[in-house]
């Protein structure tokens, strides 16, 4: 549909409505210059929506309007598709406006057909081009956000698979730039309509319990505003406050990074005061933390630590009126200009043309140095990367695919990302060539080759390293599977021991017999019995009365182990049993079977309290091996540890852990817990300690 004469005119004068607000009269006639040539050079020309093009670039100056860039840039984006897709030249633009808009114009035509959705290698020289041409002008950057922005509202007119494209295109790149620069509130509209387009009903579902949400907690917030704006005014402190509702987008990203419900996300309205000066951001908090019960860890200082795009604000989350969780955010007149324009801050509105702020341009001098300092297309996106996007990191598989990671990220999140089946049996790996642990922390721009093993399987102490959600709903569900796996190997073992004392093979039971007990304590199958039995739900004296109904309920003392991995068997840090000593075992329903020494000094206190309890014959297979601890006292002097050390070395043994204490006089206190095979080790261990020099004495703990 045309537009009306009528209509452009309006659009012109809304913009130079706005430009008239902070740009001087003749600065302003100049873009309306700029206006009529693009009209003109457009004249025809209309976009996919059936609206003439001239609107595009008219809207595209309007944003940066919004964000109060100077008359260049303003000019530049009037004009910043003539030169793509029209007869204008650079040189007419040069001749009519200048060099510097010239420069900015071609800078964004350069960029117009960039794509982002092919080879790694593409992907990096494109991104190359995106960098420096922002490199050497950021308003060309400005200019192509507010461009995106524009696209990403009027995306209704383009194919459904156009529309992911873009979306995931403007995810993965303009709104981490837009973010990078500090230009809040375009980020934040291009995640919410990347969200809107990517994921269109969950959108709608929070889009609408947010509302209903708000609608519930109105008087509740005009509450808080008011007994906040209250306080600082009775406290001498002049402020501004204001409250928001948090995006959908925002939300939906706090839900999946931190695995919650909706529910569960606690500042979803946030309220932002602005004060007049550094002292006075910290004075507002001290008494806003008086008004209200501030959530220990929520509070986070970006004035004295700024963000990577110059950033600063004091944030806090408190518990408001009705328990109500509210985030706030303090800062001076100056950080919330610059937390609302970004980059666009930095440039003078009159009597210049350039950023003169220290921020602008040291950033914009990095990213040259990083160019001159890499060798290829894909080491700069690599670099350029780690800078621009601070909260991720972008590493690559060995075919040069990118994969992208939250900060904190490790080589095993990594595996989990490339595919669940590589996480789980990942073994080792390498980065950039070198060994790793899969716990290391990645970096961008680093190569990480996954090693896996056939024998391999998830452990828990995966979950303590692991950071994102795939990685760690991925292995606690094979740990939940496994260790039911474990506890039914546990059960049946208990079983099957407590019938030989009865001289019976679980073999030789009846059919009925177990249908019968199955059917008695509620258990689906077989399985299902011997998880419970391992858990301590069922006790073994139940189940062998169900089967042999003359028997009494004593009837399980000793278990047999030969083998402890594959099944719920722990051992207890109280007194850390090896093969060799005489063990208790207690059923518990966390761990399974828990081994005791039968002399633990707190066996007769188990005993009392659980009636699951049996002596365990163990003879544990070769090769196994066993944590214990030892205690070394010795005089104190420099040196001692180090003798205790290479001992233990020499003896080929390895130390898990060291703890130290100073005791009375001249003596300090090792306990070090050490992993050996059995008892005989220990004691040849404890005898070579004894013999050394110095030492007072060396004993089990």
């Amino acid at each position: 549909m045309a537009t009306t004469f009528f209509q452009k005119k309006t659009q012109i004068n809304e913009l130079c409505e706005v430009l008239d607000s902070y740009l001087p009269k003749e600065e302003v006639e100049i873009a309306r210059k700029a206006f009529i040539v693009a009209e003109k050079a457009h004249s025809g020309q209309f976009r996919k929506s059936g609206e003439e093009y001239i609107n595009h670039p008219l809207s595209v100056a309007l944003i940066l309007a919004e964000l109060k860039l100077d008359h260049l840039c303003i000019v530049a984006a009037i004009l910043h598709d003539c030169i793509e897709d029209t007869s204008v030249t650079k040189d007419d633009v040069l001749n009519e406006f200048g060099d510097q808009v010239a420069h900015i114009v071609e800078g964004v035509s350069k960029l117009t057909n960039l794509e982002f959705t092919s080879s790694s290698q593409k992907q990096a020289e494109n991104f190359q081009k995106l960098i420096l041409a922002m490199s050497k002008d950021m308003r060309v950057m400005i200019i192509k956000l507010a461009d995106r922005l524009h696209n990403m509202r009027t995306l209704d007119s383009m194919s459904d698979e156009k529309k992911i494209q873009k979306a995931k295109e403007t995810s993965e790149l303009h709104a981490p730039i837009a973010r990078r620069l500090g230009l809040h509130s375009i980020g934040v509209e291009l995640d919410d309509l990347c969200f809107r387009t990517l994921h269109p009903r969950k959108h709608l579902i929070i889009e609408r319990k947010i509302n209903k949400q708000y609608g519930n907690q109105r008087k509740t917030i005009s509450l808080i505003k008011s007994e906040i704006e209250t306080r600082l005014k009775f406290e001498g402190i002049n402020a501004t406050i204001e409250g928001r509702q948090k995006e959908p987008s925002s939300i939906y990203k706090k839900m999946k990074e931190k695995s919650r419900k909706f529910s569960e996300v606690l500042d979803m309205h946030a309220f932002r005061i602005v004060v007049e000066n550094t002292n006075a951001c910290y004075q507002a908090l001290g008494h806003i933390h008086s008004l209200y019960k501030p959530i220990p860890l929520k509070f986070k200082d970006y004035i004295s630590s700024p963000k990577p795009n110059g950033y600063q604000s004091l944030h806090t989350v408190l518990i408001g009126p009705r328990k109500m969780f509210i985030e706030v955010q303090i800062r001076s007149q100056e950080m919330d200009f610059i937390s609302e324009y970004g980059i666009a801050a930095h440039w003078h509105y009159k009597n210049t043309d350039k950023p003169n702020d220290k921020l602008a341009r040291n950033w914009m001098g990095s990213l040259l140095d990083i160019h001159q300092n890499t060798d290829t297309s894909i080491d700069f996106l690599e670099s350029t990367k780690s800078d621009l996007f601070s909260d991720e990191v972008f590493v690559f598989t060995p075919a040069g695919k990118i994969i992208q990671l939250p900060l904190r990220a490790t080589v095993l999140d990594f595996a989990y990302a490339v595919h669940t089946n590589i996480g789980k049996k990942s073994q080792k790996a390498t980065i950039n060539g070198n060994e790793a642990e899969l716990s290391t922390e990645l970096k961008s721009g680093q190569t990480i080759e996954i090693i896996t093993g056939r024998f391999v399987k998830p452990q828990p102490s995966w979950l303590d390293f692991v950071i994102t959600s795939k990685a760690k709903t991925a292995i606690k569900a094979h740990l939940k599977e496994n260790s039911k796996t474990e506890l039914a190997k546990l059960g049946k073992l208990l079983i099957s021991d407590a019938l030989k004392y009865q001289k019976i093979k679980i073999i030789d039971v009846p059919e009925d017999k177990w249908t019968k007990c199955l059917k008695d304590l509620n258990c689906s199958d077989f399985k299902d019995l011997y998880i419970k039995v391992g858990l301590s739900e069922i006790f073994v004296s139940v189940v062998i009365n169900k089967l042999l109904q003359d028997i009494n309920n004593e009837i399980i003392n000793t278990i047999s182990i030969t083998k402890t991995k594959g099944m719920a068997i722990s051992f207890a840090h109280c007194c850390y049993p090896i093969p060799g000593d005489g063990v208790i075992g207690v059923l518990t329903t966390q761990k399974g079977l828990v081994l005791h020494r039968s002399n633990c000094s707190n066996i007769e206190h188990i005993k009392e309290k659980n009636a699951q309890w049996m002596e365990v014959d163990w003879k544990s297979e070769e090769n196994e091996l066993f944590e214990v601890g030892i205690s070394c006292l010795v005089e104190n002097r420099s040196g001692r540890f180090a003798a205790i050390a290479n001992t233990l070395a020499n003896l080929g043994v390895n130390i898990e852990n060291i703890e130290t204490q100073q005791k009375p006089g001249s003596s300090r206190l090792f306990h070090i817990i050490i992993v050996i095979s059995n008892i005989v080790e220990l004691n040849n261990i404890l005898d070579q300690l004894n013999k050394l020099p110095y030492l007072i004495s060396a004993e089990r703990l």
